[in-house]
Protein backbone atom coordinates (compact mmCIF):
# COMPACT_ATOMS: atom_id res chain seq x y z
CA UNK A 1 0.00 0.00 0.00
CA UNK A 2 2.04 3.03 -1.41
CA UNK A 3 0.90 6.61 1.05
CA UNK A 4 0.25 9.43 -1.20
CA UNK A 5 0.90 12.96 -0.23
CA UNK A 6 -0.88 15.27 -1.80
CA UNK A 7 -0.25 18.93 -2.26
CA UNK A 8 -3.10 21.28 -3.64
CA UNK A 9 -6.46 20.60 -2.37
CA UNK A 10 -8.84 22.94 -3.96
CA UNK A 11 -11.61 22.01 -5.57
CA UNK A 12 -9.87 19.26 -8.08
CA UNK A 13 -7.49 18.40 -5.00
CA UNK A 14 -9.86 17.37 -2.75
CA UNK A 15 -11.04 15.01 -5.95
CA UNK A 16 -8.30 13.03 -5.04
CA UNK A 17 -8.25 13.16 -1.63
CA UNK A 18 -12.34 12.23 -1.71
CA UNK A 19 -11.01 8.95 -4.12
CA UNK A 20 -7.91 8.07 -1.70
CA UNK A 21 -10.26 8.32 1.38
CA UNK A 22 -12.90 6.30 -0.06
CA UNK A 23 -10.78 3.14 -1.46
CA UNK A 24 -11.42 4.11 -4.63
CA UNK A 25 -7.41 4.19 -5.75
CA UNK A 26 -6.27 0.30 -5.29
CA UNK A 27 -3.34 0.14 -3.49
CA UNK A 28 -3.10 3.89 -2.67
CA UNK A 29 -3.65 5.48 0.61
CA UNK A 30 -3.59 9.52 1.12
CA UNK A 31 -1.18 9.95 4.46
CA UNK A 32 -0.47 13.34 3.95
CA UNK A 33 -1.67 16.87 2.80
CA UNK A 34 -0.44 20.24 1.95
CA UNK A 35 -1.71 23.86 0.81
CA UNK A 36 -0.71 27.17 0.72
CA UNK A 37 -3.81 28.23 2.94
CA UNK A 38 -2.66 26.77 5.95
CA UNK A 39 -6.04 27.71 7.96
CA UNK A 40 -8.13 25.93 5.06
CA UNK A 41 -5.53 22.79 4.43
CA UNK A 42 -5.27 22.22 8.67
CA UNK A 43 -9.47 22.29 9.07
CA UNK A 44 -9.44 19.72 5.36
CA UNK A 45 -6.54 17.52 7.11
CA UNK A 46 -8.77 17.58 9.97
CA UNK A 47 -11.89 16.88 9.04
CA UNK A 48 -9.89 13.44 6.55
CA UNK A 49 -8.16 12.12 9.55
CA UNK A 50 -4.72 12.97 8.09
CA UNK A 51 -1.66 15.58 9.08
CA UNK A 52 -1.75 18.81 7.28
CA UNK A 53 2.46 19.67 6.38
CA UNK A 54 4.67 22.23 4.83
CA UNK A 55 5.36 21.13 1.86
CA UNK A 56 9.16 20.35 2.72
CA UNK A 57 8.09 18.12 5.47
CA UNK A 58 5.63 16.19 2.99
CA UNK A 59 7.94 15.58 -0.03
CA UNK A 60 10.71 14.50 2.94
CA UNK A 61 8.00 12.15 5.51
CA UNK A 62 8.99 8.60 5.00
CA UNK A 63 5.26 7.62 5.06
CA UNK A 64 4.84 9.70 1.68
CA UNK A 65 5.55 6.75 -1.21
CA UNK A 66 3.51 8.84 -3.89
CA UNK A 67 3.19 13.00 -4.69
CA UNK A 68 -0.01 14.20 -6.34
CA UNK A 69 0.54 17.89 -7.55
CA UNK A 70 -2.87 19.42 -7.93
CA UNK A 71 -1.68 23.18 -8.32
CA UNK A 72 -1.95 25.75 -10.38
CA UNK A 73 0.46 25.40 -13.43
CA UNK A 74 2.82 28.19 -12.29
CA UNK A 75 4.14 25.97 -9.40
CA UNK A 76 4.51 22.78 -11.33
CA UNK A 77 8.01 23.36 -12.12
CA UNK A 78 9.46 24.10 -8.48
CA UNK A 79 7.27 21.33 -6.82
CA UNK A 80 7.91 18.52 -9.33
CA UNK A 81 11.48 19.44 -9.45
CA UNK A 82 11.94 18.68 -5.46
CA UNK A 83 9.77 16.04 -5.35
CA UNK A 84 11.85 14.04 -8.29
CA UNK A 85 14.70 15.02 -5.92
CA UNK A 86 13.91 13.94 -3.23
CA UNK A 87 13.42 10.52 -4.72
CA UNK A 88 9.24 10.62 -4.75
CA UNK A 89 7.12 9.83 -8.31
CA UNK A 90 5.07 12.59 -9.36
CA UNK A 91 2.25 12.50 -10.55
CA UNK A 92 1.02 16.25 -11.63
CA UNK A 93 -1.87 17.40 -13.31
CA UNK A 94 -2.19 18.53 -16.87
CA UNK A 95 -0.19 20.33 -18.19
CA UNK A 96 2.87 19.19 -17.44
CA UNK A 97 3.98 22.78 -17.24
CA UNK A 98 3.04 26.53 -18.14
CA UNK A 99 5.93 26.75 -21.07
CA UNK A 100 7.78 24.56 -23.10
CA UNK A 101 11.02 25.43 -21.80
CA UNK A 102 9.74 24.15 -18.15
CA UNK A 103 8.52 21.30 -19.54
CA UNK A 104 11.81 20.35 -21.44
CA UNK A 105 13.11 21.28 -18.20
CA UNK A 106 11.46 18.56 -15.86
CA UNK A 107 11.51 16.32 -18.75
CA UNK A 108 15.02 16.41 -18.20
CA UNK A 109 14.97 16.74 -14.46
CA UNK A 110 12.55 12.65 -14.49
CA UNK A 111 15.38 11.99 -16.58
CA UNK A 112 18.37 12.78 -14.63
CA UNK A 113 16.69 11.35 -11.42
CA UNK A 114 15.08 8.50 -12.50
CA UNK A 115 12.54 8.74 -11.30
CA UNK A 116 9.17 8.03 -12.21
CA UNK A 117 7.15 11.23 -13.43
CA UNK A 118 3.38 11.29 -14.59
CA UNK A 119 0.68 13.31 -15.75
CA UNK A 120 -3.02 13.41 -15.33
CA UNK A 121 -4.43 13.87 -18.90
CA UNK A 122 -7.50 12.69 -16.81
CA UNK A 123 -9.62 12.85 -20.58
CA UNK A 124 -8.00 9.46 -21.80
CA UNK A 125 -9.85 7.44 -18.79
CA UNK A 126 -13.42 8.73 -20.01
CA UNK A 127 -15.30 5.61 -20.89
CA UNK A 128 -16.54 7.36 -24.00
CA UNK A 129 -12.94 8.87 -24.89
CA UNK A 130 -11.87 4.48 -24.06
CA UNK A 131 -14.77 3.92 -26.47
CA UNK A 132 -13.82 6.11 -29.17
CA UNK A 133 -9.69 5.08 -28.94
CA UNK A 134 -10.82 1.06 -28.84
CA UNK A 135 -13.17 1.52 -31.72
CA UNK A 136 -10.97 3.58 -34.02
CA UNK A 137 -7.78 1.12 -33.40
CA UNK A 138 -9.71 -1.65 -33.82
CA UNK A 139 -10.53 -0.27 -37.66
CA UNK A 140 -14.37 0.30 -36.94
CA UNK A 141 -14.20 3.39 -38.89
CA UNK A 142 -11.48 2.30 -41.60
CA UNK A 143 -8.18 4.64 -41.60
CA UNK A 144 -9.04 7.87 -39.90
CA UNK A 145 -8.99 11.14 -42.15
CA UNK A 146 -9.88 13.48 -39.29
CA UNK A 147 -10.74 14.76 -35.86
CA UNK A 148 -13.14 17.56 -34.38
CA UNK A 149 -12.96 18.02 -30.47
CA UNK A 150 -14.67 20.47 -28.97
CA UNK A 151 -14.96 21.44 -25.18
CA UNK A 152 -17.04 24.03 -23.18
CA UNK A 153 -17.78 25.23 -20.01
CA UNK A 154 -19.09 28.29 -17.19
CA UNK A 155 -16.89 31.04 -16.63
CA UNK A 156 -14.53 29.91 -13.69
CA UNK A 157 -14.12 31.88 -10.76
CA UNK A 158 -10.02 30.89 -10.18
CA UNK A 159 -8.17 33.93 -10.45
CA UNK A 160 -5.35 32.60 -11.58
CA UNK A 161 -7.08 30.88 -14.87
CA UNK A 162 -6.68 34.77 -16.04
CA UNK A 163 -2.68 34.76 -15.12
CA UNK A 164 -0.30 34.82 -18.54
CA UNK A 165 1.92 33.11 -16.00
CA UNK A 166 0.09 29.72 -15.67
CA UNK A 167 -3.51 30.40 -17.29
CA UNK A 168 -5.67 30.88 -20.37
CA UNK A 169 -7.96 28.33 -22.06
CA UNK A 170 -5.37 26.62 -24.64
CA UNK A 171 -2.95 25.44 -21.63
CA UNK A 172 -5.99 25.04 -19.52
CA UNK A 173 -8.40 23.15 -21.72
CA UNK A 174 -7.23 23.31 -24.39
CA UNK A 175 -4.47 20.98 -23.79
CA UNK A 176 -7.32 17.98 -23.00
CA UNK A 177 -7.79 18.01 -26.34
CA UNK A 178 -4.41 18.05 -27.73
CA UNK A 179 -3.77 15.48 -25.70
CA UNK A 180 -7.15 13.07 -27.10
CA UNK A 181 -5.82 14.09 -30.68
CA UNK A 182 -2.60 12.50 -30.33
CA UNK A 183 -3.92 9.57 -28.23
CA UNK A 184 -6.50 8.58 -30.15
CA UNK A 185 -4.96 9.25 -33.66
CA UNK A 186 -1.39 8.29 -32.49
CA UNK A 187 0.07 10.95 -34.77
CA UNK A 188 2.34 13.59 -33.64
CA UNK A 189 1.29 17.04 -34.37
CA UNK A 190 3.43 19.16 -36.77
CA UNK A 191 1.69 22.29 -37.57
CA UNK A 192 -0.76 24.91 -36.13
CA UNK A 193 -2.84 27.67 -37.22
CA UNK A 194 -4.88 29.56 -34.12
CA UNK A 195 -6.95 31.81 -32.70
CA UNK A 196 -7.94 33.19 -29.81
CA UNK A 197 -10.51 35.66 -28.31
CA UNK A 198 -12.02 36.95 -24.39
CA UNK A 199 -15.41 36.97 -24.12
CA UNK A 200 -14.95 37.26 -19.62
CA UNK A 201 -11.62 36.30 -19.05
CA UNK A 202 -8.96 40.21 -18.93
CA UNK A 203 -5.65 39.17 -19.43
CA UNK A 204 -5.88 35.54 -21.31
CA UNK A 205 -7.94 34.02 -24.03
CA UNK A 206 -11.19 31.97 -22.31
CA UNK A 207 -12.08 31.20 -26.12
CA UNK A 208 -9.31 29.20 -28.44
CA UNK A 209 -9.69 27.55 -31.58
CA UNK A 210 -6.60 25.86 -33.87
CA UNK A 211 -6.39 23.78 -36.64
CA UNK A 212 -3.84 20.88 -36.35
CA UNK A 213 -1.83 19.68 -39.00
CA UNK A 214 -0.69 15.99 -37.79
CA UNK A 215 1.35 12.83 -39.31
CA UNK A 216 0.06 11.23 -41.96
CA UNK A 217 -1.66 14.23 -44.10
CA UNK A 218 -4.44 14.27 -41.42
CA UNK A 219 -6.36 17.25 -39.85
CA UNK A 220 -8.04 17.86 -36.47
CA UNK A 221 -9.59 20.88 -35.47
CA UNK A 222 -10.04 22.13 -32.14
CA UNK A 223 -12.66 24.48 -30.22
CA UNK A 224 -13.20 25.76 -26.39
CA UNK A 225 -14.60 28.17 -24.40
CA UNK A 226 -14.85 28.98 -20.80
CA UNK A 227 -18.02 31.30 -21.11
CA UNK A 228 -20.99 29.21 -21.77
CA UNK A 229 -23.76 28.73 -19.32
CA UNK A 230 -23.37 25.24 -19.75
CA UNK A 231 -20.70 21.93 -20.09
CA UNK A 232 -20.01 19.73 -23.29
CA UNK A 233 -17.10 17.83 -24.55
CA UNK A 234 -17.47 16.78 -28.23
CA UNK A 235 -15.40 14.45 -30.09
CA UNK A 236 -15.48 12.74 -33.23
CA UNK A 237 -13.70 10.87 -35.43
CA UNK A 238 -13.76 10.49 -39.31
CA UNK A 239 -12.56 7.97 -41.14
CA UNK A 240 -12.88 6.40 -44.72
CA UNK A 241 -15.67 4.08 -43.78
CA UNK A 242 -17.83 5.87 -41.12
CA UNK A 243 -17.58 8.54 -38.41
CA UNK A 244 -17.27 7.78 -34.48
CA UNK A 245 -19.25 10.75 -32.45
CA UNK A 246 -19.20 10.90 -28.76
CA UNK A 247 -19.42 13.54 -25.74
CA UNK A 248 -17.49 12.65 -22.60
CA UNK A 249 -19.61 15.38 -20.95
CA UNK A 250 -23.08 14.16 -21.42
CA UNK A 251 -21.76 10.64 -21.44
CA UNK A 252 -23.12 9.49 -25.68
CA UNK A 253 -21.74 7.41 -28.04
CA UNK A 254 -22.96 7.12 -31.95
CA UNK A 255 -21.65 5.66 -34.96
CA UNK A 256 -22.49 6.75 -38.32
CA UNK A 257 -22.68 5.43 -41.45
CA UNK A 258 -23.93 7.20 -44.84
CA UNK A 259 -27.50 8.91 -43.52
CA UNK A 260 -28.01 5.97 -40.17
CA UNK A 261 -26.55 7.31 -36.71
CA UNK A 262 -27.05 4.53 -34.49
CA UNK A 263 -26.57 4.84 -30.58
CA UNK A 264 -23.79 3.20 -29.26
CA UNK A 265 -23.05 1.98 -25.18
CA UNK A 266 -20.00 3.22 -24.20
CA UNK A 267 -19.85 1.50 -20.88
CA UNK A 268 -20.68 2.41 -17.36
CA UNK A 269 -19.02 6.16 -16.33
CA UNK A 270 -15.96 6.43 -14.77
CA UNK A 271 -14.23 8.30 -12.30
CA UNK A 272 -11.25 9.71 -14.26
CA UNK A 273 -9.19 11.14 -11.67
CA UNK A 274 -9.12 8.03 -9.74
CA UNK A 275 -8.25 6.07 -12.49
CA UNK A 276 -5.73 8.14 -13.74
CA UNK A 277 -3.98 7.76 -9.99
CA UNK A 278 -4.54 4.30 -10.12
CA UNK A 279 -2.98 3.30 -13.36
CA UNK A 280 -0.07 5.52 -12.03
CA UNK A 281 0.33 3.47 -8.55
CA UNK A 282 -0.52 0.05 -11.23
CA UNK A 283 2.53 1.34 -12.99
CA UNK A 284 4.63 2.07 -10.19
CA UNK A 285 3.89 -1.71 -8.64
CA UNK A 286 5.04 -3.45 -12.02
CA UNK A 287 8.03 -1.24 -12.46
CA UNK A 288 6.72 -0.06 -15.50
CA UNK A 289 6.96 3.89 -16.84
CA UNK A 290 3.82 6.03 -16.17
CA UNK A 291 0.93 5.56 -18.62
CA UNK A 292 1.73 8.81 -20.03
CA UNK A 293 5.27 10.12 -18.90
CA UNK A 294 6.24 13.52 -19.11
CA UNK A 295 7.70 12.72 -22.55
CA UNK A 296 4.12 12.80 -23.71
CA UNK A 297 3.28 15.94 -21.32
CA UNK A 298 5.81 17.69 -22.59
CA UNK A 299 4.62 17.01 -26.47
CA UNK A 300 1.16 18.36 -25.35
CA UNK A 301 2.90 21.92 -23.93
CA UNK A 302 5.04 22.34 -27.16
CA UNK A 303 1.55 22.15 -29.07
CA UNK A 304 0.12 24.64 -26.80
CA UNK A 305 2.99 26.77 -26.97
CA UNK A 306 2.86 26.72 -30.86
CA UNK A 307 -1.28 27.40 -31.00
CA UNK A 308 -0.46 30.53 -28.86
CA UNK A 309 2.14 31.65 -31.23
CA UNK A 310 0.66 31.72 -34.08
CA UNK A 311 -2.57 33.23 -31.97
CA UNK A 312 -0.44 36.07 -31.32
CA UNK A 313 0.74 36.44 -35.00
CA UNK A 314 -2.87 36.53 -36.36
CA UNK A 315 -3.18 32.54 -36.80
CA UNK A 316 -0.07 31.95 -39.20
CA UNK A 317 0.79 28.34 -39.64
CA UNK A 318 3.16 27.43 -37.00
CA UNK A 319 5.63 24.52 -36.68
CA UNK A 320 5.48 22.51 -33.23
CA UNK A 321 8.68 22.11 -31.69
CA UNK A 322 10.20 18.46 -31.66
CA UNK A 323 11.24 16.68 -28.61
CA UNK A 324 12.33 13.48 -27.39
Amino acid sequence: MRGVGLIGIGVHGARYARHLLAGDVAGARLVAVSRRDEAAGRRAAAGWGVPWLPVADLMADPAVDVVVLAVEPGHHRALVTAALRAGKPVLVEKPLAPSGADARALLAEARSTGVPLGVAHTLRYSQVARALHDRARAGAIGALHSLSLAQHFEPSSHAWLDDPAGGGSALNTGVHLIDLVRWLSGAEVLRVSAESARRVTRRTEDVFAAVLRLEGDRLATLNTSRGSTGRSGRIELTGETGQLCGDHVSGTLAEVRGRTTSALDPGPPVATVAAALADFVRALDAGAPPPIDALEGARNVLVVEACLRSAAQGGQSTAVEAVA
